[in-house]
């Protein structure tokens, strides 16, 4: 089962992850955001991100693999944020 985790959550792991991972001969790539979507089946996970640029480094492989690991751990949680004033 995958854990829920609100957008924020995802992209802070997405963005930390791939810059543990991308090749230090890169410094300007960065994951595109990840966004809700319906899930094409009951397996699949509820979110993409956007499509990166082709980089020389091979940067985008890097992601790619990235949304591979990440897709079968994470799951949008899409529950509206409470409308509790602040205290």
């Amino acid at each position: 089962m995958r854990q829920k985790i609100p957008p924020a959550a995802l992209y802070a792991i997405l963005d930390r992850e791939f810059k543990r991972r991308r090749p230090r001969a890169c410094t300007t790539c960065a994951v595109p955001l990840p966004y809700w979507q319906k899930p094409p089946d009951d397996v699949s996970a509820n979110w993409f991100i956007g499509t990166p640029r082709e980089c020389e480094h091979r940067c985008h492989a890097v992601i790619a693999e990235l949304l591979v690991e990440l897709w079968t751990r994470y799951e949008l949680d899409r529950t509206p944020p409470s409308r509790t004033p602040w205290p």
